[in-house]
């Protein structure tokens, strides 16, 4: 298992990342954005199968907190490629103008979300630094 440290920093370099790919993707051509699409909607499923699993490896440790942060996760994923795949052939101007807005909105609810769970991930990191002292201090 990764070290917090280096799971941190994992996060923080994938974090900065987003906005000089979403910068790049904007100039690609159609094509080009929807392999990448595809290929991030596959390591997503990938990253999601791969938490479900340790959650449950980890079993009754997990609280049940995590298992409805992963599902609500899975949802909302699952209700925006709903969305786009169901809008994708919308031609009309002014449907494929609230479609865009609509999944901005999409966007910025799950950057929001996504600014909640790094939220979250941080008191958990702090937390087990704590309880980790707490441990060593009664151990010596």
């Amino acid at each position: 298992m990764a070290k917090l440290s280096e799971k941190l920093a994992d996060l923080s370099a994938r974090a900065g990342d987003i906005e000089a790919r979403a910068e790049a993707f904007h100039s690609e051509q159609q094509d080009k954005r929807d392999q990448k699409i595809a290929e991030l909607k596959a390591d997503i499923e990938a990253q999601q199968d791969k938490m479900q699993s340790a959650v449950q490896a980890k079993g009754d440790e997990i609280s049940s907190a995590w298992s409805s942060f992963n599902a609500s996760m899975r949802d909302k994923a699952g209700a925006v490629r709903a969305q786009i795949e169901a809008k994708k052939d919308a031609v009309d101007a002014g449907r494929a103008a609230r479609r865009a807005e609509r999944l901005e909105y999409n966007a910025m609810l799950t950057i929001d979300f996504a600014l909640a769970a790094m939220d979250e991930a941080e008191l958990a990191v702090i937390e087990a630094i704590d309880a980790r002292a707490h441990s060593d201090d009664l151990a010596s």
